[in-house]
Order: C-alpha cells, then structure tokens, then sequence
C-alpha cells in the first residue's frame, strides 16, 4: 500500500469539507477537520503532510497564515481550493509544493492532485504494487495487468476496483461505494456501481473475476 499521510481539512463550510473527506476515503491517509479560526493552532500543535485549505473567495489571508508556519519549521503541502472569483489574483505559494483547485470541480481531479502532492516520485514504489494470483495493480499509475496483458480500465472502473482490493473481505452496498468513488457530487442513480462491475469482470475474467463477488441485496466484496 502506499505510505500512510496524515491530511488537515480546513474549512468553515461544512459541504466542502464532506466533500474532501469522501473523496480522500479512497486513499491511504488519516484525516483532520477543522475550522479557519483553528488552522492557526493545528499547523503549531500538529505534524501533517498535507493541508486542504478552503481559500473562497479571498484566499490571500490564510495562505500568508501557511506561508508563515512553513518558514517556522512546519514541512506541509498545500492544496488550495478556491472560488472562481478568486482567480484573477489568486497567488499560490513558491516555497511550499503546492496545487489549487475550483470548488465545484470533480473528484476525480481532487483525488489526482493530491495524489501527486503527496506521493511524489513514487509512481513505481514497490508498496503500491499488489499482486494477487495473476493480477498486478499499481496503485500509484493506475495499471492493472493479468499475466503480461494489460487491462485497459477507465479511471472510475480502476478506482472502483482499487478501492474494494484494498478494502478486502468486507461487503460495501452501492450508496458507501458511490460516495467512496464516485464522490458526494454524484447524483447518478445506484445502478452505475452495477454497470461498471460488470465491465471490471469482464476485463479481468477467469478465476480473478470471480473475487468480485455479489452478496444478494447489499452490494459487493472483494475476497482476498
């Protein structure tokens, strides 16, 4: 698996920050919520690797408050989320490694970001390969092979298989893995899970497909 992270989630709207939450939910990290007005005593007080700020609509203010805990010491990365509106004078940090993303973008690019913020360099790292029976998958390029043949998944098909191979032998109902998956900003019916299932099967086939069981009126498990 990758290197466990611990991730501070710093917002005042509690939308946003669900919003952050479920889609990090996927990923191997320890999160921390907390408001504005608590970010200045939690990058004292806490060690994290990764600080998903909601700047709004005028983010300057805290992004100076992250710029002076990191000349004090504190080794973070950043990943800024802001309004459209902020973007004519918005101002990303040079010293700190750092990214920023519209509210109201998808998941998915969240997921992304993050990912290259805070595994850098680690795309072939040995703990992001899991080798099951014939098939390997690499957590950290999204590549799935069955023997030496590639398996051609979509972004959503691998995340969906990724997350239940890492959450092995427990049953996940289509609603948790929509909102592991695909993201609180789904508003897609339930049925979508069943649909990309099926596709993951196919592409897999033989003895491997058959891990992806389905447990009758609740969803889906992968049997390690």
């Amino acid at each position: 698996m990758v290197h466990m992270k611990t991730v501070l989630i710093a917002s005042d709207d509690a939308h946003t920050a669900a919003w952050v939450r479920d889609a990090l939910a996927a990923l191997d990290v320890s999160l921390m919520p907390c408001s504005l007005g608590e970010l200045k005593s939690k990058l004292v007080g806490v060690s994290v690797d990764l600080l998903v700020l909601d700047g709004g609509r005028s983010p300057a203010a805290v992004v100076q408050l992250v710029e002076q805990a990191a000349a004090e010491g504190n080794d973070l990365h950043l990943m800024l989320l802001v309004e459209p509106e902020a973007l004519e004078d918005l101002r990303v940090p040079v010293h700190i490694p750092s990214d920023f993303q519209v509210r109201g973008s998808s998941s998915a690019e969240l997921i992304a970001r993050i990912r290259k913020l805070l595994w850098p360099g680690e795309e072939v790292a040995s703990q992001e390969v899991i080798r099951i029976d014939d098939l390997t998958l690499n957590l950290a390029t999204y590549q799935a092979h069955v023997g030496n043949e590639p398996v051609e998944f979509t972004y959503l098909e691998y995340a969906l298989f990724m997350f239940l191979v890492t959450h092995p032998n427990r049953v996940y109902s289509r609603e948790v893995l929509l909102r592991r998956v695909w993201g609180s900003d789904y508003y897609g019916g339930s049925r979508t899970v069943d649909v990309h299932v099926r596709r993951i099967r196919a592409k897999l086939g033989g003895e491997i497909a058959r891990r992806l069981e389905t447990v009758r009126n609740v969803g889906y498990l992968w049997k390690s």
